[in-house]
Parts: C-alpha cells; structure tokens; sequence
C-alpha cells in the first residue's frame, strides 16, 4: 500500500471498517501500525452508525478500541458528533450539494481544524462519495 508522504493520520471510512472485518490486508496493516503507536487513526461517529446499520458486530474493530484501551494511548479515537459538527457538516451540505452526513464527516475529519489543512489519508471504498465533497482528497484517499 502507498501511502502519501508525511501524513500519519489516517480516517477510516465505512468501506474501511467493512474491510477490516473481511481481512483487508491494507486495513489490518494500518490498525496495527496505529495500535502499535506509529501512526494514529480516527473513526469518525457517523461511520460507526453506519457500519452497525445491517446489525453485524464488528469484531475487529471491537478488539482494537478494546486493545487501544489496555495500552492507553490515543492512538485510535472516535471522532465524537458535537452539535459544533452537527452544523458544519450541515454547512458543508449546504456547500458541496452531497447529502450523504457519512462522507461529508469523513472529509471534514481529514482535515485540520480550524486551519483546514489536509492532515489526514482517508481509508475508503467511495473515493467519488468522498471527492464530491471535497476534490482536494483525492489525493489523500487509499481505496479499500
């Protein structure tokens, strides 16, 4: 897996989520990496409620917060939905024309608040859901 240059953080997507309960290679090699302390990874809120939609238990995923916990790093966090959040992905709707809360989240945790830098490798299976809402990731996005 490539990755850009210079970018340790990474957000994973749905896709990523579901790769990562079906063996992806490339996703397990991140979350390792992040659990081992050398990269970090963000899972935005919105994804977790999406990824639970079909009613499926994430075993994986469960593991690695559980295992996140025990070693007591913040290496892996869940990007929690604030009503400050709320209303820029509400804003960003608004902006891009796609409605999909999801994607819009994903890009919005890509980048660096409040400067608004990419700072982050998106993990995803909808890199057009992604680029709708911001082209400039596209740069950024590994597909899983």
């Amino acid at each position: 897996m490539r990755r850009p240059a210079g970018l340790r953080r990474f957000v994973f997507d749905t896709g990523a989520l579901v790769g990562l309960e079906r063996g992806n290679p490339d996703v397990i090699e991140v979350l390792e990496r992040i659990l081992a302390g050398e990269l970090e990874g963000v899972v935005p809120r919105t994804v977790l409620a999406e990824a639970g939609r079909d009613g499926t238990r994430r075993v994986r995923l469960a593991a690695a917060f559980n295992r996140a916990r025990r070693i007591r790093h913040g290496s892996l966090v869940i990007d929690e939905l604030t009503p400050e959040r709320a209303a820029e992905i509400g804003r960003k709707i608004g902006e891009c024309g796609h409605d999909d809360v999801v994607d819009v989240n994903v890009a919005l945790c890509a980048r660096s608040s409040p400067s608004g830098v990419v700072d982050a490798i998106v993990l995803t299976g909808d890199r057009d859901g992604i680029t709708r809402v911001d082209g400039a990731l596209d740069r950024v996005i590994i597909d899983v």
